[in-house]
């Protein structure tokens, strides 16, 4: 159960040790219709990919407008559950580190949701990424970025348990945060009457305006800030935002 920092993390790690439980733990964990409606509203029609397209809990009901989505995920795990999902071959998926690769496109609309911009946590991932979301985008396009506002908090606590219970099963979530290197590594502990899964992970954390900058290296401004998928202003005691970027050349 040791959540210390080896090799053996890759960037599928997470996506094969969650894939099998990620619709019933997850499919519910954000609003998919507000998602569904922003990002079609400025898709205009276009194409649109997704990363971290998972088993298809956003990429399938988007798909389901007629519009053309490509997804990419580096957990064949993943994807093989959103092949068995996506019965009519809706969407596009390639098998890739989205720090490293990404199709070509262009794309109208490229967007990151619920947190997965964290799950890079490589020391120059989040970057890599930024850079080449900027040189996939149409000139209008948009790249849109969900995550939660992380604490600056000194008071916070390095490390945690959280535990949840449901009929059959008990889920311990044990956390501990790296305070300069802003990185979360935490292992999910699934206990039942078939025995204990570990089901490790990790993230590494950017504020709002680390990210901006990030963006700004890469090309991207931001146009707009929301606190949700139905265009809640974004204040200061906001704790989630949904990050709306432009090529700076629009």
């Amino acid at each position: 159960m040791a959540l210390s920092n080896t090799p053996n993390y890759q960037s599928s790690t997470y996506g094969d040790g969650f894939a099998d439980i990620y619709d019933d733990w997850y499919q519910d964990v954000t609003d998919i219709d507000g998602t569904v409606e922003f990002i079609m509203s400025l898709a205009q029609g276009k194409k649109i990919l997704e990363l971290g397209v998972g088993t298809g809990r956003l990429a399938l009901p988007i798909a389901s407008t007629g519009a053309p989505v490509s997804g990419v995920d580096s957990s064949f795990a993943m994807l093989d559950r959103l092949a068995r999902r996506d019965r009519s071959r809706l969407i596009k998926t390639h098998l890739a580190d989205m720090a490293h690769w990404l199709p070509t496109g262009p794309f109208q609309v490229i967007f990151c949701a619920y947190n997965t911009f964290f799950n890079l946590v490589g020391s120059n991932a989040q970057e890599s990424c930024l850079k080449l979301v900027g040189q996939r985008l149409e000139p209008n396009g948009r790249f849109i970025l969900e995550a939660f506002v992380p604490s600056n908090s000194p008071d916070l606590p390095t490390r945690g348990i959280e535990c949840r219970h449901t009929a059959n099963t008990t889920v311990m979530n044990i956390t501990i945060r790296e305070q300069t290197s802003r990185l979360i590594r935490g292992q999910s502990v699934e206990i039942n009457e078939e025995g204990i899964t570990l089901r490790p992970w990790r993230i590494r954390v950017r504020t709002p305006s680390e990210l901006d900058n990030s963006a700004g290296r890469h090309g991207l401004r931001l146009l707009e800030r929301w606190e949700d998928w139905h265009r809640t202003p974004f204040t200061n005691n906001s704790d989630r935002h949904v990050s709306v970027y432009a090529p700076i050349r629009a």
